[in-house]
């Protein structure tokens, strides 16, 4: 059986990008676990830096070849350990920064009695002013959530106004027009 290899010399679509992955959450508990002097923790920071592929591999092999109890010990470490929680001031001090930036947000659940629907609004958020950004929480299902985006890719196929600054301008002009009172209503509540 011939193994078969894309143009960037990928044996499968991705495995650039998910040895990566892999290895960037190995390396906090690899350090932790082994230490800064091991080959190991020095093959994955190498790996990283480079970003070649053939590094990236090596650093898997080289966390293959360990005894099957520091793998596990060390994969354990990966789902254990999640990314430490920055102090709340520091996340305000950087958010104080920003300036206010428009974005349409689509909230969307996923599981079972999900609402398969998502959400798509206008608002503001201080956030770096991207062009895309998802935000997905630790833990979901892969498969849920890469159906959720394939979802609403093709919602936003099919209405392309969603993106559209000009379609949430007569949104919001729609949504106040329907809100002011009628002339009959005006009076109504005053003393």
């Amino acid at each position: 059986m011939t193994e078969q290899r894309s143009a960037s010399g990928e044996r499968y679509p991705g495995e650039r990008q998910g040895l990566g992955l892999f290895l960037e959450e190995l390396r906090p508990v690899v350090k932790r676990q082994l230490g800064t002097d091991s080959l190991l923790y020095h093959a994955i920071k190498r790996a990283l830096a480079s970003g070649r592929l053939t590094a990236l591999r090596h650093a898997r092999a080289l966390f293959n070849s360990l005894p099957r109890e520091t793998r596990q010990t060390l994969q354990a470490g990966i789902v254990a350990s999640p990314e430490p929680t920055p102090e709340r001031r520091l996340l305000l001090d950087d958010y104080r920064r920003r300036q206010p930036q428009p974005f349409v947000t689509i909230d969307s659940e996923t599981g079972p009695g999900a609402d398969p629907r998502p959400q798509i609004t206008m608002r503001h958020e201080l956030l770096d002013d991207v062009a895309l950004r998802v935000l997905v929480r630790p833990g979901s299902l892969p498969s849920g959530i890469a159906g959720r985006l394939r979802e609403i890719a093709d919602l936003i196929d099919q209405d392309r106004r969603l993106l559209s600054a000009r379609y949430w301008r007569a949104a919001r002009i729609e949504i106040v027009t329907e809100a002011e009172p009628s002339g009959d209503d005006r009076g109504a509540g005053s003393g």
